[in-house]
């Protein structure tokens, strides 16, 4: 009798198993990363000969302000020049809804910050049939720890460490850009290569050290990695210089998950110092997002196709698992082939190469590979 019971609840657990499946394959087509088609912040100031008219204005150009915004965060910056222009009424329609907040009119004045949430199946066909390239792959956070040297004394945690001080400003108190219009758009999107700053606590002072920083020692930089749920650390090392009244900002940046060399850049100017610091951020992480961007632009002429085995725990961890894999972009269709409650036996279709598609998958924890001529994709075990 007992045995005849587990193998029913065996049965019901498959057939769940089976029924959500089926649920991906059918809303694949849909998936996409939350939030790169809400495009917030478009702050708009118009005057008209009525606030109501000021504010059908105001609308029509942040849409197109907006619209403009999701392309460059998408597309490369080599191709911005290509960038379509489209009618307002088309674009209209190519909007699902807008928000306000911040809202504030005067007899004939409109001020507000706008959020427009476009349709991904209309923008996609005008990028397409341009031949523009894009990415739709959002990465985990990348963690910054911003090493300062002053005078030959290397500062992470301990002050005075303005180069610190500015990243926190920007990132932590929303201090961005200023002035130029489209600089402040872009800036007030969610990044595809999110970017945080530490704070400074107990906690950060115990995972890793300003030698462990500056040398990207493995275990220090997974401590402070995991403490912020980030993806990777990039450890931005600057050194300020002043001669003749010149300033000169030298920077070396690098990240702990690429065996690359780092990155130097040297930045002069600025009224002040944390006006050149700030420069330099701005610039540092511009670069980031195009790097990101360039790595992950897929090739959709060709569709390939991946058998993988999967290793699963029950129900909850199979719906999770499917939950990661159809919101990546890339994936074309899923088949499985076999299923029991222990594993999975998958055939993924995607656009891209096979290292764009493991690097999709790691940003959600799941890790693909090749193991003797067989592909398996499992979730990845925290240690």
């Amino acid at each position: 009798m007992t045995e005849t019971k587990l193998n029913l609840s065996s049965l019901v657990v498959l057939s769940l198993m089976v029924a959500g499946f089926f649920y991906i394959t059918l809303n694949n087509a849909t998936a996409v990363e939350d939030g790169l088609y809400v495009i917030r912040g478009i702050s708009v100031d118009v005057t008209a000969n009525s606030a109501s008219e000021a504010r059908t204005i105001a609308v029509a150009e942040g849409q197109q302000r907006a619209f403009r915004a999701m392309l460059r965060k998408m597309t490369p910056k080599s191709y911005h020049a290509e960038l379509p222009e489209i009618s307002d009424s088309e674009l209209t329609s190519m909007v699902t809804g807008f928000q306000v907040s911040k809202e504030k009119t005067s007899s004939t004045r409109y001020l507000a910050d706008l959020t427009f949430d476009f349709k991904r199946n209309m923008i996609l066909p005008i990028l397409d049939a341009r031949d523009i390239p894009y990415s739709e792959t959002v990465s985990k956070p990348l963690l910054v720890l911003p090493v300062f040297d002053n005078a030959g004394v290397k500062n992470l945690w301990n002050e005075p460490n303005p180069w610190r001080d500015a990243w926190i400003g920007i990132f932590d108190r929303n201090e961005g850009p200023t002035g130029n219009q489209k600089r402040m758009d872009d800036w007030a999107q969610i990044k595809t290569l999110p970017i945080l700053v530490p704070s400074g606590t107990l906690d950060d002072f115990k995972a890793v050290s300003v030698e462990d920083a500056v040398n990207l020692v493995d275990q220090p930089m997974k401590d402070i990695s995991d403490l912020y749920g980030a993806g990777a650390v990039l450890v931005a090392y600057a050194t300020l210089q002043s001669q003749g009244g010149i300033r000169r900002l030298d920077i070396s940046y690098q990240r702990n998950d690429f065996l690359s060399a780092a990155v130097v850049e040297s930045f002069t100017g600025g009224d002040t110092d944390p006006d050149i610091y700030r420069a330099a951020i701005f610039d540092v992480v511009e670069n980031l997002q195009e790097g990101w961007k360039d790595q992950n632009i897929l090739d959709r002429s060709v569709i390939n196709k991946l058998a993988v085995s999967s290793q699963i725990s029950g129900l909850k961890e199979w719906m999770q698992i499917q939950e990661k894999v159809k919101s990546i972009p890339a994936i074309q269709s899923i088949t499985v082939r076999e299923l029991s409650i222990d594993k999975a036996f998958w055939e993924f279709s995607f656009v891209g190469e096979i290292e764009q598609l493991a690097g999709a998958l790691a940003q959600r924890d799941l890790v693909l590979q090749n193991s003797e001529g067989y592909w398996t994709m499992d979730t990845r075990i925290s240690n």
